[in-house]
């Protein structure tokens, strides 16, 4: 049987929907008439279904496990409500109108097959409400799978199925009614006929019968006869509804039915006080037996009862053995008992068999239900308050009243509130309204539109509106009203706060006033099988759970606890005696509580909730109870005679302290969770999932907390008590030694835990925005300490709950589940969901947060729902005296702080917590997530969590802060001290510290993070610009990193916005390597060639091969050479080549190894000439742009010497032309031809008047400045040609050599051109070689010109002969002995050949004849001093 049927005591579990409901609204015209029914009253009735579950599937894996349905009628409204405590339903509330039909008494659910069929009697009709099982639309859901709520079986109901004319029957078609119906019973027979039963003021009782769903026939219509002939006649042939009212003593005032062996029987309880069994079948009266046999000393001969609500009838049906019983309240002037018959059937015959009497209170009965061992009833007191009592059905007659238990009720809340004076009136009071389960929406609306003394507000009491939205109306309205009553004048403090005061008073009384109204209660009902209890009021429905044993021990007198009560106690031994102390040991704590004032109970609680030792504050108390000043207390001397009768008290005190203690409340759980079943865990984990059970569950945790600590306050006054009364009451000193050093600090502490869970019950959830838990989700992503998907959502827009609800509604509710599932004393098959599973799941909640345990999900859900301000409060709470999970509380400290951005408090805060992540679960296992053991390595890797929080925040001093703390706590073969100096280089280079972060870099440990870090570091301050003190960091043994990382990011980033080669020249300046330096730039200006087409591109190139120039000069000749940088990709593509596919680049076809000459790479050394003669040709290239803007100048490879001559020459650069030609070794040749060209035509285009007047001279002036080279300034008084003369004349005379090669190159160019040659040209050629110039004039056929050159070099050789100088030939005269000069006789001959073929013209044959007798002198001299030479 389920633990909690022997508890007796009951508590009621209010539920307060804090918004508003939608209903359906359904209106059935019955056809009654309205004139004819309007006089007709009948009271309002209510009940309640619990499903019973499909046939072979137990609920435990049913969808109506935990489902209910429950009604509410009056006058003609029917209002039904179907409730889950496992899932949310959707459309869960109809309300049908029978328009102008009062409803009766005997409202019934009935499960069939794949419906649910609900009957409703009303005075004038009989209907059939029919609607879809849950396991049907169960099926349908699972077939669509969706991710919806639940579909409730009034969600699809509809104004067509409510009329269908099979389903509903007028009583009286012809509308006259004489008789009024007074109640009813329905029921639906093993055939699926729906049976009606109704009774009559006439005493009549009339059957009506409906075919079953889905078989056709009529409906049929019976009154029920009397065994006599003449009745049967009479009721024949008069109907009853017509036949007039008859006072009757045989009318019935209850009615129930049941199916006894297949046949259905009709039980009605009369005025006459007789129970008669009646036959559906036979429609005949087959047993009369009178109730006034179970009056004990009674006379048999009472009159019929007149009162209204009369005897009243219910059926009991035991789910253990389905057995019929029926229980029947007698009511009497002066007394009224409950009588427990079944009707058994012995010898062909039905008879009354009693089987429990339990006498009532002298108090009206309002409603009762019975299950299998407890009648639940409903009271009205003579003052109108409404009381609930149990009593256990113990199978005999009682006449002791004290066996009734009071449920213990909701109580009213009252108008006078307590303000402290440093709070605001205005806060107080909306604290209270608007605390979750305070008041619903519709009591709120309803208060505020009286209040404003005006319905046409807008927000009407059906309307639905958010607690947000209807807190800013109340606020409005008050507000509105204060300044209205202060008619526009100064007022005083004082009046204002009083002013104030009133108002929100005033308010408050409304809430209260309409809260009343809405919580009548109309009815109750049971369910035998899950032990469902729940209170009908007029606007809402409330549940009746019950106690936990050490709530009766604290409620009940030791009367009415059995010995059963205290087994459960689970005593250290079988000692009797020591139960009947803790018995009373209660009955002190009892008193003590019923002497506690409402001043005293809240002083206690503010003064413990502010750091005060709980046995400081109750020692006050314990003297204002038991040492009055007046005199003696009458509390004081019963509490001490108690105290005397106790044998061991500091065992007693021991018992009922572990019983308080959660954390010592072993549930035996199991340890592994595989040894869980499946089919055990998937039943637990959807218990009470809904959001109505964990409101309740709330609520339960709240009145259960609540109720412990105030036995650990009362508990703790009187072990106070007890020690202060001293020797007087028979306490041992060492009785008191133990009490005041160990039972008291133990108690005090219990306190203080309670504490805890009674502000975590009551606590209300702050809203957040969703950018606050977007936030909040990542942050505890980086911590990995919460699963995403166990965050339990606190919007702003969500309706109003405490942190406990939120904490069940998410991952708390999910882990009391599982642990639930773990107790093997847990019976997950049992049917009584409600009575033996509520309790245990509460208890195992609190211990889930509990404080004295390792258990830390509690704050770890107040993190993961972004409740830091609770948080803070949490820790504030335990941070004075809970030993356990220190460090983790101050872990999460510090995570408030970092949430409202005090970083220094929560690095202090993290700090101090690192001192625990070797001992506490949290930081171990769930924070750091490692098989770690070693404390000072999981130190370090707790920093690490942490910096990474700081990291979130982007606060880098902060993380630098907590990184060197990490690093001094870390032993020095720790693997994260790399990651630590590699997070202080990094947020230290973040700042700017680029010392500090110089040095942290070269302290750490991990080559591959320091050359990471030093990366970085290089390239950071290459962005910034601070290349000073990238250059003078000393990197002692990193200089070579430093080269490579910067010369591989040179070489990898693009060049025209990035230029590390700079760096790298000045890196290498600083430390006096001029090589590599002059090796940087020249790779550096290489690459500008290759990748950067363009103007600044080729200045860049140009700058670079002359800053390499300068630094190679600095080094001694002998090294002033670098190799040559061959870029990688060139060497690829090379190696490439080489290779064929397909083939094995190491080993030939017959698998010999191949040579490797593929595979190097030629060097090449470049020297200073080298760089120079490609400096020459940047530069080169640089003016042909300047001098010819032509942009496919600028793009491509640089020209080769050869062609950069020519382009020069072509755009008039001869100077720079001259230049690359002598670095290059290459002949002038193109230089003289085409500026020989150039002054043929000039020559041709200009006279000597004309200086620079059209087009073509204009352009000579352009490049002739170009070149002055040894040409001196540039005069403008010379004509363009004479300036071009004077430039070849200087050129020649500067680079002409003894081969006269340009000369001649000059005179063919001139020649060639029919220009001739100029008196300066032909006199500089005859001083450099006359014969070469004789022989140009022969081959252009200017034989005059020769003839004259030839006679006048004749002439002069032959002057030399007389040794006469011509200087004009380069000739010196000849003396004795000296080397004899020669003539160039073959040119001479073709000349003379030449003339000679020409003798026909005068000219010429004048010029043979001159030239003739010339050589014969000539050699006629020569002949003459040969001979005279040889003479001497």
């Amino acid at each position: 049987m389920a633990e909690s049927l022997s508890t007796i005591l009951h508590r009621e579990v209010v539920v307060t929907a804090s918004t508003g409901v939608r209903w359906k609204e359904i209106t059935v015209y019955t056809g009654a008439s309205a004139s004819t029914l309007q006089d007709i009253k009948v009271p309002e009735s209510c009940g309640g279904y619990c499903y019973r579950g499909a046939e072979g599937t137990g609920l435990e894996n049913s969808p109506v496990r935990n489902r209910f349905i429950y009604w509410r009628a009056n006058d003609d409204t029917l209002e039904l409500v179907e409730q889950s405590l496992d899932v949310n339903l959707s459309g869960n509330h109809v309300r049908y109108r029978f328009q102008d039909t009062p409803i009766l008494n005997g409202i019934s659910v009935h499960e069939a097959r794949n419906s649910l069929v609900i009957l409703v009697p009303t005075v004038a009709s009989v209907h059939r409400l029919v609607f879809p099982h849950p396991l049907k639309l169960d099926k349908r859901e699972a077939r669509f799978a969706t991710d919806t709520s639940p579909l409730s079986i009034f969600y699809d109901a509809t104004v067509a199925t409510a009329t269908d004319a099979k389903n509903m029957h007028m009583l009286n078609p012809s509308g006259s009614i004489t008789a009024h119906l007074l109640t009813a019973a329905t029921h639906v027979t093993s055939d699926g006929e729906a049976l009606f039963i109704l009774a009559t003021d006439a005493g009549g009782i009339i059957q009506v019968k409906m075919p079953a769903l889905g078989v056709q026939g009529v409906v049929q219509q019976h009154e029920l006869s009397q065994s006599s002939m003449m009745q049967k006649l009479w009721n024949g042939l008069v109907p009853v509804l017509i036949r007039g009212v008859q006072q009757d003593a045989g009318t019935a005032t209850g009615i129930v039915i049941h199916s006894i062996h297949g046949e259905d029987f009709i039980f009605c309880v009369c005025r006459d006080h007789k129970l008669r069994m009646w036959s559906a079948k036979t429609r005949e009266c087959i047993l009369a037996y009178n109730l006034l046999d179970f009056l004990s000393s009674r006379d048999q001969s009472l009159p019929p009862v007149t009162s209204t609500s009369g005897h009243v009838i219910k059926k009991v049906i035991n789910p253990q053995n389905n057995s019929f019983q029926l229980c029947v309240h007698l009511t009497f002037p002066d007394q009224n008992q409950f009588c427990l018959v079944k009707p058994v059937y012995n010898d062909s015959r039905f008879n009354i068999q009693h089987q429990a009497t339990v006498f009532g209170p002298l108090e009206d009965l309002v409603d009762y239900c019975v299950t299998s061992d407890k009648l639940y009833t409903l009271w009205t007191s003579q003052s109108g308050e409404t009381i609930s009592r149990v009593a256990i059905i113990a199978g005999a007659d009682s006449d002791d009243t004290e066996s009734w238990v009071e449920v213990l009720l909701q109580p009213q809340e009252v108008a006078d509130i307590l303000i402290p004076s440093f709070r605001d009136p205005r806060d107080v009071y909306l604290e209270r309204i608007f605390h979750p389960g305070r008041f619903s929406s519709q009591d709120l609306l309803k208060a505020l539109n009286v209040y404003r003394r005006s319905l046409d507000t807008g927000l009407q009491a059906e309307s639905i509106v958010s607690m947000s939205n209807l807190r800013e109306e109340v606020v409005s309205a008050v507000e509105s009203e204060i300044r209205n009553c202060a008619l526009d004048v100064e007022m005083q403090e004082e009046d204002y706060y009083q002013l104030q005061l009133e108002q929100w008073s005033k308010f408050y009384s409304c809430c209260i006033q309409y809260q009343e109204v809405g919580a009548k209660v109309k009815g109750l009902f049971s369910d035998s099988v899950t032990g469902l209890v729940c209170l009908i009021r007029k606007g809402s429905v409330s549940y009746v759970r019950p106690c936990d044993k050490l709530e009766e021990l604290y409620y009940l007198p030791q009367s009415q606890l059995s010995n059963a009560d205290l087994e459960e106690l689970q005593l250290p031994t079988d000692d009797w005696s020591l139960g009947q102390d803790v018995m009373k040991l209660c009955e002190c704590v009892r008193d003590i509580s019923s002497e506690m004032t409402e001043e005293l109970s809240t002083q206690f609680h503010t003064e413990a909730g502010m750091f005060e030792s709980p046995e400081d504050v109750v020692s006050p108390m314990v003297d204002a109870l038991f040492f009055p000043p007046g005199g003696d207390s009458l509390l004081a001397t019963d509490v001490g005679d108690r105290l005397e009768e106790i044998h061991n008290l500091v065992s007693a005190l021991r018992v009922l302290l572990k019983i308080l203690d959660l954390s010592n409340q072993e549930e035996d759980f199991m340890l592994d969770d595989s040894a869980v079943d499946a089919s055990r865990q998937l039943s637990c984990s959807q218990l009470f999932t809904s959001s109505s059970s964990s409101t309740i569950l709330a609520v339960c945790l709240e009145q259960m907390c609540t109720t412990r600590l105030s036995f650990c306050r009362d508990l703790l006054v009187l072990q106070v008590a007890a020690i202060k009364l001293g020797d007087q009451h028979g306490l041992r000193p060492e009785v008191a030694s133990v009490v005041r050093e160990d039972l008291i600090p133990l108690t005090a502490s219990l306190i203080q835990s309670y504490l805890l869970l009674v502000w975590a019950s009551q606590s209300v959830v702050i809203g957040n925005q969703n950018t606050a838990l977007e936030f909040n989700v990542r942050q505890l992503a980086a911590l990995e300490i919460s699963d995403t998907t166990n965050v339990t959502s606190s919007k702003s827009n969500l309706p109003s709950v405490t942190l406990a609800e939120l904490f069940i509604q998410g991952m708390g509710g999910a882990q009391g589940r599982s642990m639930l599932a773990q107790i093997p004393s847990i019976d997950y098959r049992s049917k009584a969901v409600w009575a033996q599973h509520l309790v245990p799941l509460v208890r195992t909640l609190a211990k889930i947060i509990w404080p004295m345990c390792d258990n830390f999900l509690f704050p770890e859900f107040l993190v993961g729902s972004c409740q830091y301000l609770h948080l803070q409060e949490y820790v504030r709470l335990l941070s004075s005296w809970c030993e356990w999970n220190v460090a983790s509380r101050r872990f999460l400290l510090g995570l408030c702080y970092l949430h409202f951005d005090e970083p220094q408090k929560a690095a202090q805060c993290f700090t101090q917590a690192g001192s625990g992540v070797g001992n506490e679960t949290f930081l171990s296992q769930k924070l750091l997530q490692t098989d770690e053991d070693e404390f000072h390595k999981m130190e370090v890797l707790y920093y690490l969590k942490v910096i990474r929080q700081f990291e979130e925040f982007n606060l880098p001093e902060m993380v630098i802060h907590l990184a060197k703390t990490a690093i001094g706590a870390a032993s020095e073969d720790d693997e994260n001290l790399a990651t630590l100096w590699s997070k202080v280089f990094k947020y230290h280079l973040e700042l700017g510290h680029n010392e500090d972060a110089y040095e942290a870099m070269i302290a750490n440990p991990e080559p591959s993070r320091r050359k990471d870090c030093l990366r970085q570091l290089l390239v950071v301050l290459c962005e910034r610009g601070d290349l000073q003190a990238l250059v003078e960091f000393p990197y002692i043994d990193l200089q070579d990193e430093v080269v490579n990382i910067l010369e591989s990011r040179a070489r990898s980033v693009d060049l025209a916005t990035h230029n590390y080669y700079n760096l790298l020249y000045s890196f290498h300046i600083y430390r006096n390597n001029f090589r590599k330096a002059g090796h940087v730039m020249y790779e550096h200006g290489m690459r500008l060639g290759r990748e950067l087409p363009g103007v600044k591109g080729l200045q860049r190139q140009a700058q670079c091969y002359l800053a390499s120039l300068n630094a190679l000069r600095l080094v001694r000749p002998e090294y002033a050479w670098i190799v040559k940088p061959v870029s990688m990709s060139k060497y690829s593509e090379v190696s490439d080549d080489e290779e064929e596919p397909g083939i094995s680049p190491k080993h030939g076809l017959d698998g010999a190894e191949k040579e490797a000459h593929g595979l190097t790479r030629k060097m090449e050394i470049l020297e200073l000439l080298d760089i120079e003669k490609e400096y020459i040709l940047v530069d080169a290239r640089l003016r042909l742009i300047r001098r010819n803007p032509d942009p496919s100048l600028a793009s491509g490879p640089t020209p080769g010497p050869d062609e950069m001559v020519g382009l020069l020459v072509n755009s008039g650069l001869f100077d720079r032309a001259i230049i690359v030609a002598k670095y290059f070794n290459l002949t002038l040749n193109t230089v003289f031809e085409n500026l020989a060209l150039r002054c043929v035509h000039l020559a041709k285009g200009s006279n000597y008047f004309m200086i620079g007047d059209n087009d073509q001279t204009s352009e000579a002036w352009d490049w002739l400045q170009e070149n002055h080279f040894n040409a001196g300034t540039v005069q403008r008084d010379k004509s363009a040609a004479d300036q071009a003369w004077t430039l070849l004349q200087s050129y020649l005379s500067s680079y002409e050599d003894k081969t006269t090669r340009y000369h001649r190159c000059v005179s063919e160019k001139l020649l060639s051109h029919g220009f001739a040659l100029p008196t300066w040209f032909i006199n500089t050629y005859k001083e450099l070689n006359c014969a070469e110039l004789l022989r140009v004039y022969i081959d252009y056929d200017l034989l005059e010109e020769a003839a004259a050159l030839a006679t006048e070099y004749i002439h002069a050789v032959t002057d030399t002969l007389a040794g006469v100088d011509r200087i004009m030939f380069d000739l010196k005269g000849c003396r004795l002995n000296a080397q004899c000069v020669w003539l160039p006789y073959v040119c001479i001959d073709q000349l003379l050949a030449a003339l000679h073929d020409h003798q026909e013209q005068i000219t010429y044959k004048k010029i043979y004849e001159d030239l003739k007798q010339t050589v014969t002198r000539y050699q006629d001299r020569v002949e003459r001093d040969s001979q005279n030479l040889s003479r001497t």
